[in-house]
């Protein structure tokens, strides 16, 4: 700063506070230069030119990058302004900032984050309140994260799932439904049936935390662990369940299975794999290929097709022709499974015949 000379004249007639005032206004009336002092440094640069850059395009900061220049190149002190420009037409991806005292010149790169938009709260609103179209408004936001955007009928109408603050962005995790909601009436211990009619149906905003069961299984619904009542039925505390079949008693290795050595037990879907038995039917007549001890659960692989009728035994063979009936004890000549065709003898009239395996020493007639 530097001041000139002032030379006042006082009339006599001018009392000394009055001269000091004019004293005053004098001083002050001088011209004054202030020199723009830059502290140089490569950190320097870029916060300088990003304000530069964030106050010229009427940006966030966040949304402007600088490189600065390479490490070796010093940034030297500057004693005047700084000029900053981008010196290319139609091209803000360079930058210009040139020192006069001492005189050095810098490029730098830039990256300018477009302006993003979103629709933001006008309102402080609290948890539960139904959005409507004077709560939210569709405006510029300085926010760099990504955002999932949200078109404005994708917001109206829902309700708000935690209490919001004006200003905030509305996201999908701020916004929930109501839902309706399955309730316990009494305690479940895990593996008891559920009932869609001992539960009591109830109205709730969805919470991005929870994950309550909003359509009910049409299969049999078993609890996963205990449930208490009072307590919305999560999707993690059920599980589907099917009845499964299970040695009724102990079945021993080559035994052809009957109605009477199963039974059916209701497990969870997820405990068993894909060869487990489900029907009776699926396994009569089958031969057990190994030992299956009382309880355990009868797969697929623990059976094979038998041999209803084998060589040698009797076999019972029964004829049909209209309404007439004729049951005849034949002998066996081959081995057959059940559905497969076997050639039969007569032990009278040593005749031979063919039948069709329907049990164990049974078999119809062609």
């Amino acid at each position: 700063m530097y001041a000139g000379i002032v030379c006042i004249l006082w009339p006599e007639s001018h009392t000394a506070p009055m001269r000091a005032l004019f004293l005053i206004f004098g001083l002050l009336s001088l011209p004054t230069v202030e020199a723009g002092e830059f502290p140089g440094g490569h950190e320097a640069l870029v916060a300088v030119t990003t304000d530069w850059i964030a106050n010229d395009q009427s940006l966030h900061r966040d949304l402007i990058e600088v490189t600065p220049p390479d490490r070796r190149i010093p940034i030297a002190s500057c004693q005047s302004n700084l000029a900053i420009r981008f010196p290319f037409t139609n091209n803000q991806k360079t930058i210009e900032v040139v020192c006069e005292n001492p005189s050095w010149k810098r490029y730098l790169r830039v990256k300018i984050e477009q302006q993003r938009f979103a629709w933001t709260f006008t309102q402080n609103l609290i948890e539960g309140t139904e959005v409507h179209p004077d709560h939210i408004v569709y405006q510029s936001i300085d926010s760099v994260r990504p955002l999932e955007p949200l078109s404005q009928e994708e917001i109206l109408g829902r309700v708000v799932s935690q209490s919001v603050s004006e200003g905030d962005v509305v996201t999908p995790d701020l916004l929930g439904e109501e839902l309706a909601i399955f309730m316990p009436n009494r305690h479940y211990e895990a593996g008891e049936v559920i009932r869609l009619e001992d539960l009591s149906i109830e109205r709730q905003t969805q919470n991005a935390s929870s994950q309550p069961v909003t359509l009910w299984p049409e299969q049999t619904v078993i609890a996963k662990k205990q449930l208490t009542p009072g307590h919305p039925i999560e999707a993690s505390d059920i599980e589907i369940a099917e009845r499964v079949l299970i040695a009724k008693t102990t079945i021993v290795n080559g035994q052809v299975i009957t109605e009477n050595l199963v039974e059916s037990k209701l497990e969870s879907i997820t405990s068993y794999g894909p060869q487990a038995l489900t029907r009776v039917e699926e396994i009569i007549g089958l031969e057990a290929t190994r030992t299956i001890r009382a309880g355990q659960r009868l797969n697929a692989s623990d059976f094979v097709a038998a041999d209803l009728v084998r060589k040698n035994e009797t076999v019972r063979l029964v004829i049909k022709r209209g309404a007439l009936e004729i049951t005849v004890e034949t002998i066996a000549m081959e081995n057959g499974k059940i559905g497969e065709q076997v050639l039969l003898k007569n032990p009278d009239s040593g005749k031979q015949i063919r039948g069709i395996v329907i049990g164990r020493h049974e078999a119809r007639g062609l």
